[in-house]
């Protein structure tokens, strides 16, 4: 088991998931934020070992967003969850998909990992790097419509769009402004797995 800065990765865990889905990408990416967002992420970061991002799509090739009340005005963004300690990767996707929108998983391909560090931009900051990792599916075959089960979510509306679209939803992500409530820093750190996606979608 690796370890880095307190997010653990499970050697065993990536072999299973090799051995499942077959071979992935792993990318790793270094984001500069201010020194408030890189607090906010240490404290949010504590109860998670990593995050689930789940592109859901319809027979059509259409994907599922979904904005949050806490999100900007008409942002919205691939769903994703948590993986809390001690749960297996698939464990936490079923759960953060139903919790999220009600659909079952099933026939859902694993797309990569995202492999995060984050560090300050004020060169005479002496925060700790912070690591933060991203595990990335595809779910196929969606019917019907999704409905969040859990309101702690704060899940505000859905959205389904092409995959055309996607890179669009990433350059608004990125267009996010550099102000005190640190939008700038979560849209860039956010942009990385639109970007991942529209690279691995069949």
């Amino acid at each position: 088991m690796s370890k880095d800065d307190g997010q653990f990765i499970a050697a065993e865990e990536l072999q299973d998931l090799e051995s499942r889905y077959g071979a992935f990408s792993t990318i790793n990416t270094d984001l500069k934020m201010a020194s408030r967002s890189l607090r906010f992420y240490r404290k949010a970061f504590k109860n998670r070992r990593g995050e689930i991002l789940f592109v859901l799509r319809r027979s059509n090739g259409d994907l599922l967003l979904h904005t949050k009340h806490k999100y900007p005005p008409d942002l919205y963004r691939i769903p994703g969850g948590g993986i809390d300690w001690g749960e297996p990767v698939a464990a936490s996707l079923r759960r953060e998909v139903w919790e999220e929108t009600q659909f079952e998983v099933s026939n859902e391909r694993f797309l990569g990992l995202i492999r995060y560090r984050f560090h300050s931009s004020d060169p005479e900051e002496s925060q700790q790097d912070i690591h933060f990792v991203s595990f990335v599916f595809e779910i196929p075959d969606m019917e019907g419509e999704p409905a969040a089960e859990d309101e702690s979510e704060g899940i505000s509306g859905f959205r389904w769009i092409p995959v055309s679209e996607l890179s669009n939803v990433a350059c608004a992500l990125k267009a996010l402004p550099d102000d005190k409530s640190g939008s700038g820093d979560w849209g860039r750190f956010r942009a990385v797995g639109h970007d991942f996606v529209l690279q691995h979608l069949k």
